[in-house]
């Protein structure tokens, strides 16, 4: 006897069911994996424009930190439109209409998420490099010079190889550059607000200085420390043509608060996108060694900071 028309049916779909759940399954697996790979840093290295970037990811003091752990801010609506961005950069480089040097914001609040730098603004004043004081929570907290700094606004990679390190030229744009005019001789915080004074005496060649010493007398730093500032910071109407050619943009170029608002608290564009350079640093050695003469090894002289 032929088997029932219902137990036909049954089995047919117990077996469109079973198919079913295993292709759901991995499809899942499968939708799961392409996420994972679209956010690990694999994919970026996929793309040419994107490998000095991921080189220099991979010996910076993120080297262990996925690149959506900063690229993406937290939630899943901002993950998700930051993954519309980055859909629209690989159309862009499907329809060979990209630029070869990507651009990128991040958020504060990637920055600060728990576990990473929470706890930055609590931390107080720091050290960095040689002696330079430095406290984030009155940048980030506070306006500097009537602007709202971002993480970004100091930590850039402006230049190749250094991923999200401080970028101490955009310091020195922000305390010598003078509100109005170009490079300050007094700048921001004074000198002793980044630095503090040698303690003890100091041999100078023959002669022995004490900073405590001039410092009670008021004598200015700029008056002993010559030449440590170069540059002047200026911002040439012609840099815009490099980014805008609208010329209802360009008409705003006198706007100076509007301009600074919207590049450096609305957006993050490097300060030397627009400014020249403004250097800080010591001058060259006293004694120094000099160029050889008639074939004679050059002579070093004892080499002394000022």
């Amino acid at each position: 006897m032929g088997e029932p028309a219902q137990a036909r049916r049954r089995r047919r779909l117990t077996a469109i069911l079973v198919i079913g759940g295993i292709l759901l399954v991995a499809a899942g697996a499968g939708g799961a994996g392409l996420w994972h790979f679209s956010t690990s840093p694999l994919l970026c290295n996929t793309c040419h424009i994107m490998k000095p970037y991921v080189e220099a990811w991979k010996t910076s003091k993120h080297k262990d930190v996925t690149c959506v752990k900063c690229h993406y801010p937290p939630g899943f609506r901002e993950t998700i439109w930051v993954k519309f961005q980055a859909m629209s950069q690989v159309v862009k480089w499907a329809t060979q209409t990209y630029s070869s040097k990507p651009y990128a914001e991040i958020e504060d609040a990637s920055c600060l998420r728990s576990g990473c730098h929470d706890r930055r603004l609590l931390d107080g004043k720091v050290v960095f490099k040689r002696g330079i004081i430095f406290d984030h929570k009155p940048h980030l907290e506070e306006e500097r010079r009537g602007r709202q700094l971002r993480c970004t606004s100091c930590h850039s990679q402006i230049v190749q190889g250094s991923h999200i390190e401080v970028t101490e030229s955009s310091c020195f744009l922000c305390h010598f550059k003078g509100m109005k005019t170009a490079r300050t001789f007094q700048p921001i915080a004074g000198c002793t607000g980044c630095h503090q004074a040698p303690k003890g005496d100091i041999r100078v060649g023959s002669v022995t200085f004490n900073h405590e010493e001039v410092t009670k007398r008021g004598i200015a730093c700029q008056n002993c420390h010559l030449n440590v500032v170069e540059g002047e910071g200026e911002a040439p109407r012609t840099r815009c043509f490099t980014c805008h050619n609208q010329p209802e943009k360009l008409e705003r170029y006198p706007d100076t608060p509007m301009i600074h608002d919207f590049h450096v608290a609305k957006h993050n564009i490097e300060c030397e996108r627009c400014h020249s350079e403004i250097r800080h640093r010591l001058p060259p050695r006293i004694g120094a060694p000099t160029a050889a003469r008639d074939g004679a090894p050059a002579r070093r002289a004892a080499l002394v900071r000022p």
